[in-house]
């Protein structure tokens, strides 16, 4: 087997990322014809930007798709009103999902059996897989869902991209054992923003509200900018979490 160099996975991408608009927006309905339109399917859906655009397009071909919606229970309370407001406006056929634990009792075991703690870094998933993956698998199973359909994008991560030259906008992963199908894939941001803003979509007030460009988990420290991120939403939860995890006090945040 020839092994592929990662600079030209690279290539393939911004290859993929560069078509014209209209052709992507053509392959992304083609892709949501083949996977939507079956009582198998579900649009696994955040309530941020990219997941909403998905979810119109996929309620054009099946308006009764299954819609699941992880509830972490750190999620933006803009999420929850956003997330609520679409179930009644859009007739969402929603699944709420919620873990057996906690974001705070799942990181005092990572700090207690010497996992390695996010800050800025993935440690072995243990926080995402309980709090999302994991409830998702129950409720999938429990529901006969076999096709995930997400608003993925290659550019928001280093993995993401290398997931994409691997694995492209459509594949069956046997680990999980059903469908992963990512219709936006290779769509840029601003391609994303200009289709919410043509078509009148609503937007989750927490990207204007925090100054974010990404909707998550409100404590998540799995990405470089954490701190800054939660020390400007909320001082008070960012000084106990560097006490709590780091032993740490923040001076002025009383």
């Amino acid at each position: 087997m020839v092994k592929v160099k990662v600079p030209q996975l690279v290539l393939d991408v911004r290859k993929e990322v560069e078509r014209p608009f209209q052709r992507k927006l053509e392959r992304t309905k083609t892709l949501l014809k083949l996977f939507a339109n079956d009582e198998h399917a579900c649009v696994a859906c955040s309530f941020g930007k990219d997941s909403v655009v998905v979810l119109y397009l996929a309620l054009s071909i099946n308006p009764k798709i299954k819609v699941q919606f992880s509830d972490t229970l750190i999620e933006f309370p803009e999420t929850i009103k956003l997330m609520r407001r679409l179930r009644d406006e859009w007739c969402l056929n929603l699944s709420v999902t919620k873990p057996g634990t906690t974001f705070w009792k799942l990181n005092d075991r990572i700090k207690r059996e010497k996992l390695r703690l996010d800050d800025g870094r993935k440690h072995s998933q243990i926080c995402c897989y309980h709090l999302k993956e994991k409830p998702f698998h129950i409720w999938a199973k429990s529901t006969n869902v076999n096709r995930d359909i997400t608003g993925i994008t290659a550019m928001e991560s280093r993995n993401r991209m290398f997931v994409a030259c691997k694995k492209g906008m459509e594949y069956y992963s046997f680990r999980d054992g059903f469908w992963k199908v990512h219709p936006i894939l290779y769509w840029t941001e601003q391609e994303v923003w200009n289709f919410i803003h043509q078509n009148g979509l609503p937007i989750n007030e927490a990207y204007q509200k925090y100054s974010i460009n990404r909707i998550g988990c409100m404590w998540c420290m799995s990405h470089k900018g954490w701190r800054a991120k939660i020390a400007r939403i909320n001082p008070k939860v960012y000084a106990y979490m560097q006490k709590r995890y780091f032993g740490q006090m923040v001076l002025g945040a009383s």
